[in-house]
Formats: C-alpha cells, structure tokens, sequence
C-alpha cells in the first residue's frame, strides 16, 4: 500500500492531475497482492497533456514496475479503454466466486 501511495504522489500527481483508476490484485481478496494497475485518464487532456504522458509511460513504465510494483497505463480518446478492461472478470475468477462473468468488477478512481 505504501507503495502504491509512493507511486501515486511522488511520480503521478507531481506531473498529471488527470483521473487516475487503480486496479489489480491489489483491489482483490488475495492475502498478498502482487502487484497494481494504475489507469491515468487522458481523454480529456489537452495534446501536450496527453504527449507528455504518453512519453512518461513510454520511459518510466519498466521503472514504475521495479520500484513501485505498479503497471502504468493510460487512457487516450479512441484508443483502449483500459479502465473498462480492467473491470472484467475472468471467466475462471467469476465462476469461482458463484457470479455471472458478464458482472463488473469495481476499480478505484482517484481525481
């Protein structure tokens, strides 16, 4: 968890204010999370805002993994929507909790 918070301050919101969506075994019931998904939301960024984050993903994203455990993403209009994949259940995870693996899972969203 402390971590993630490192991630999140030191690294992230010291560049973007833009919305942010954790995810990962992190967000599960898993005793030992792994590791973290963290969704930077630049739909609605300006293009400078959305280079700019494309270049920090592009250089930081191996480092963000060593230092901090966290896979960085982000959001660009017409691309993936990385928040909406990672509210999908694996068929395997779903079936094992007794739920529909058309259900949701939530994420978090952080402004």
């Amino acid at each position: 968890m402390r971590r993630l918070s490192d991630c999140l301050v030191r690294e992230i919101r010291s560049r973007f204010s833009e919305p942010v969506y954790v995810d990962g075994s992190f967000v599960t019931d898993k005793e030992v999370p792994e590791d973290v998904d963290v969704v930077l939301d630049m739909t609605r960024a300006t293009d400078e805002g959305r280079l700019s984050a494309l270049n920090f993903m592009v250089a930081e994203q191996d480092r963000l993994q060593q230092d901090y455990s966290v896979h960085f993403w982000i959001n660009l209009p017409g691309q993936n929507d990385f928040s909406a994949f990672f509210q999908y259940l694996r068929v395997k995870t779903a079936r094992h909790k007794g739920l529909d693996p058309s259900h949701r899972k939530g994420i978090l969203r952080l402004e």
